[in-house]
């Protein structure tokens, strides 16, 4: 907070130096026949100032030091270009004659959603969202996925705790639906997906896998386009729920330093808490190469974890329990010698190192032939934490942690790409022929655990194997580890594409402009088995041997994958598009997309789009498309295989209880043969949205969209089919007998149909004054999914003969999954933000609102609202001269929390106040940073 207060008491001498940078720049930007363009950003270098066109192609930029600048204007579809200017004491005129882009097909130039060549987004049958760097900068947070969430209602990115991978590995949803039914892009190119599975549900989709976007330094970003419309038909496979394009920054510009410091500083429940201390250092720099340009970009992210637990009031050693505040989760009386809170609640430890380079060599002087490529490699150190595993466990030896231990994941995460390719004009078709690699491994690495199978010693090995006898020939052999690699996840795609287009007069009223491809795609993952001490059963009973129960298997909190679920796997995939769009009158635009797909394990599928735009008058247009689309099984849907410790609610207790889950492969005869569940197909969909584009006046602008999406055979994760007394219990008891200590077991399945419905609304309004501008932008989304169908067999399979069939439907898809899919997620999401310009100043002030949300497990008295929340922001920048700017902010102002868990047989209502099982807000509190942006000539 010290740092913040210099900063604005800094802030504050500051102003007398604005008199002395009056400079102006304005002038018009036309088209090579001298049409007006609109909404082109003219940037006037160095000095972090921009302006954008207006509908008669003017521009201004106020109150430029003196001195030299490089203006760059940029429109999409068209050539950027630059001029240098000397401003002085008198305005400065300088217009700009803008080339459409020769190359039609050119990735960093397209807008999703067509295919043809349109200056704004306005202009598309379907609705874009484009988000410019400035309003990139303009967050508090340098997490890729978490500024699309901040800037785009219809995107969640959920910030849940104890999800084992996923603490450390976060995907974004669009509209609601799980990761996978989103396509990433970038350049246009179709980016490649994480290798962790979301085992955990809590708002990111069972069994499903995302993009990880924060893979992407932020500083090379130019903007990110988000298409809210199924485009499966467009771009192939997972575009059900809409596509993401980021578009990198390229060309020759100064070399740039942002350096970022903020911290949490929060007042959680009536308890001080600072930590979460981010610091992000991020650059680039773009020069020429002859006719070409090379850009450079890297990024260097550090952030401390954040814990929100209360102190725990079990016995955490034999001294017994300390005496807890129940209003505050503070130890009012310390019994027992372990540090409180014991248990982590919140964000993980991350640091990210990441490099990028974006690169274009015109081959001719006319630039209508080129080489491009760009790509980049990052590394990330993250940790996330499991549950507490107490001293009397039969989880721990005393010997090991005298007082329990609270086990860690603390993995290695790399991600590479690259692409190349060649664009060109042949015979009047811009054609586009390149190829893509992309990969991402993660390697779990754990720390802070121990195998309690292989006993109670460190040095000499003590594990009696399954016989039970110490020295004989099964005995492991091994002793046990604190730390251990357990394995590790590849996911690798590679691709070949050509893209071809062009526009053809056949008659009428306007061209039409043609475009077809093929691509050819190669998928791969591959499981690695962690060491042996990580997955083997040692066969020492437990600390509580009463019972003569063994001790659970492999490392606590992940068992390390075991060679039995070692696998490598590909496959491949042909596809090929047409893509036909016209002006067919002056009012009506049509676009009609026919794919086609064939992959060497499902077969072939064809989808389709039509989208039409309806324009009466000038200021007004309507806009509809209709389409379908699908979505393979992904490789790790299909070979996933490991055994997991799960905490299930209890179905009579509500309470947490710890499970050895066994994610079993959709192809293994225990899945198909005893449990009865049929082999994975594709999900198929059903696209449909209406929506309109009204702008009144030259500087307010607002669209309104509906949409409706209709997903069958939608892939999930079962629930937990769990050992019990009951009849259904004792049976998947005998299924199981094969794996000790596996005490329930889970498969993927296409288990539910669901639609999803909503609207976005969206609005702009812009106002120019000799005060400087304000701009005013709202958005708000409605979303509500609803589980219309579950494809549980009506009996799993003749294990099964005799037992209830309603048992089932419940040990297939309950009431809580089907929660997890409806109520996991706000379904009303907005915000509304004042952005405001004077001279070297810059503010803002934002406004987030996120619905209600709701949990409701199999135990009704469990269920539970937790209310909508306001989160407010504000920025405050300062020019402090041309190569320098300041900002400092803060992110939830106001400490708003999520509501507290209120259900007394809930085990977080003890400690972990804030459920995990749905995602609203997050459950950090206030954040406060400070920026400072350095440009250099």
């Amino acid at each position: 907070m010290r740092r913040v207060g210099k900063l604005l008491a800094g802030l504050a001498i500051l102003p007398a130096v604005l008199l002395a940078q009056n400079g102006v720049v304005r002038g018009r930007i036309t088209d090579a026949a001298g049409a007006p363009l609109a909404r082109a950003v003219v940037s006037a270098e160095g000095s972090g100032l921009h302006a954008t066109s207006d509908d008669q192609g003017r521009y201004e930029i106020r109150s430029l030091s003196s001195g030299a600048y490089v203006l760059r204007v940029r429109l999409l579809g068209y050539q950027p270009r630059t001029a240098r200017v000397v401003i002085d004491q008198a305005p400065v005129t300088q217009n700009f004659v803008l080339a459409e882009q020769p190359i039609s097909l050119s990735p960093v130039d397209v807008v999703v959603g067509s295919r043809a060549r349109h200056t704004a987004a306005e202009q598309l049958a379907v609705p874009v969202d484009v988000f410019t760097s400035e309003e990139i900068a303009q967050q508090g947070t340098n997490e890729t996925s978490q500024i699309l969430q901040n800037l785009a209602p219809s995107v969640n990115f959920p910030r849940q705790s104890v999800t084992d991978a996923n603490d450390i590995a976060r995907p974004f949803t669009l509209r609601g639906l799980s990761a996978d039914h989103t396509l990433v892009l970038l350049n246009g190119w179709r980016r490649h997906q994480m290798a962790v599975l979301n085992t955990f549900a809590y708002g990111m989709g069972a069994g499903s896998s995302g993009v990880d976007l924060n893979a992407l330094p932020g500083g090379a970003i130019d903007r990110i386009e988000v298409l809210r419309d199924g485009a499966s038909a467009q771009y192939g496979s997972d575009a059900i729920a809409g596509v993401v394009n980021v578009v990198l920054k390229e060309g020759g510009f100064a070399p740039f330093i942002n350096a970022d410091i903020g911290q949490y500083s929060t007042n959680a429940t009536n308890r001080h808490v600072s930590d979460g201390a981010t610091g992000d250092v991020n650059g680039g720099f773009g020069f020429g190469l002859g006719r070409g340009s090379l850009a450079v970009f890297g990024e260097y992210l550090h952030r401390d974890p954040t814990n929100r637990a209360w102190a725990d009031s079990f016995p955490l050693d034999p001294s017994g329990p300390d005496v807890i505040d129940p209003n505050t989760g503070r130890v009012i009386q310390k019994i027992n010698s372990v540090p409180q809170p014991n248990y982590h609640w919140g964000d993980g430890l991350e640091k990210d190192a990441m490099a990028f380079a974006n690169f274009r060599m015109p081959l001719n002087p006319g630039g209508t032939s080129e080489l491009y490529a760009f790509g980049g490699y990052s590394h990330r150190d993250g940790t996330g934490n499991g549950f507490w595993r107490y001293f009397d466990s039969n989880r721990n030896w005393p010997q090991l942690y005298p007082t329990g231990f609270l086990p860690q994941f603390h993995p290695k995460v790399a991600d590479f790409s690259g692409v190349a390719g060649f664009r060109s004009i042949v015979s009047g078709w811009s054609l586009d022929l390149g190829g893509s690699f992309g990969k991402n491994r993660f390697d779990y690495d754990l720390e802070h655990t121990n195998n309690a199978s292989l006993g109670p010693c460190l040095v000499t090995a003590c594990a009696p194997g399954a016989d039970g006898v110490l020295g004989t020939a099964d005995d492991p052999g091994i002793p046990n580890q604190l730390s251990f690699f357990a394995g590790r996840l590849e996911r690798s795609e590679a691709i070949a594409a050509l893209n071809l287009a062009k526009s053809v007069n056949v008659g009428l009223s306007a061209p039409v402009n043609v475009a077809i491809g093929a691509a050819f795609r190669r998928e791969d993952f591959k499981i690695t088995a962690g060491e042996r001490a990580s997955w083997i059963n040692g066969g020492h009973l437990a600390q509580d041997s009463s019972a003569g129960d063994l001790a659970p298997a492999g490392s606590s909190v992940f068992p390390g994958f075991a060679p039995s679920d070692a696998s490598d796997h590909s496959r491949s995939n042909v596809g090929a598009y047409a893509d036909l769009e016209s002006q067919l009158t002056r009012k009506f635009l049509a676009n009609v997309t026919g794919r086609f797909e064939h992959y060497s394990d499902f077969g072939d599928r064809l989808t389709g789009k039509l989208a039409l735009r309806f324009q009466p008058a000038q200021r007004f247009a309507l806009r509809g498309a209709v389409s379908t689309g699908f979505r393979a099984p992904s490789l790790q849907q299909l070979w996933f295989n490991n055994t997991a410790t799960l905490f299930v609610p209890d179905s009579m207790t509500g309470a947490l209880v710890a499970n050895q889950t066994l994610t079993l492969n959709n192809a293994n005869p225990i899945v198909r043969n005893a449990f009865g569940i049929p082999a994975l197909k594709q999900e198929t969909s059903q696209n449909a949205s209406a929506g309109l584009t009204f702008r009144p006046i030259d500087n307010l602008s607002v669209t309104a969209d509906g949409y409706f999406i209709r997903l069958k055979n939608r892939i999930t994760l079962t629930n937990p089919f769990q050992i019990s007394t009951s009849a259904a219990g004792m049976v998947i008891k005998s299924i199981l007998a094969p794996f000790p200590g596996v005490t329930s077991a889970q498969f993927f399945a296409n288990a539910v149909d669901t639609d999803t419905m909503g609207a976005d609304i969206v609005g702009d309004y812009a106002v120019n004054t000799s005060a400087g501008t304000l701009l005013f932008s709202s958005a708000l989304n409605l979303t509500k999914t609803e589980v219309k169908a579950v494809h549980a067999p009506g009996q799993l399979s003749n294990a099964f003969a005799g037992v209830n069939p309603q048992d089932f439907a419940n040990l297939y898809f309950d009431r809580l999954a089907q929660n997890r899919l409806e109520d996991s997620v706000p379904h009303v999401k907005g915000y509304a933000s004042l952005r405001y310009n004077f001279r070297q100043l810059t503010a803002l002030v934002r406004a987030d609102y996120y619905g209600q949300v709701r949990y409701r497990p199999d135990l009704p008295t469990d269920s539970q609202t937790f209310s909508p929340k306001t989160l407010f922001d504000a920025e405050l920048g300062y020019q402090i001269t041309k190569n320098m700017q300041l900002t400092v902010g803060g992110d939830n102002l106001f400490n708003t929390f999520p509501d507290q868990n209120t259900k007394a047989n809930n085990l977080f209502n003890n400690r972990l106040i804030y459920n995990r099982n749905v995602s609203q807000i997050g459950m950090n509190g206030s954040f406060y940073y400070g920026k400072l942006e350095l440009t250099f000539f």
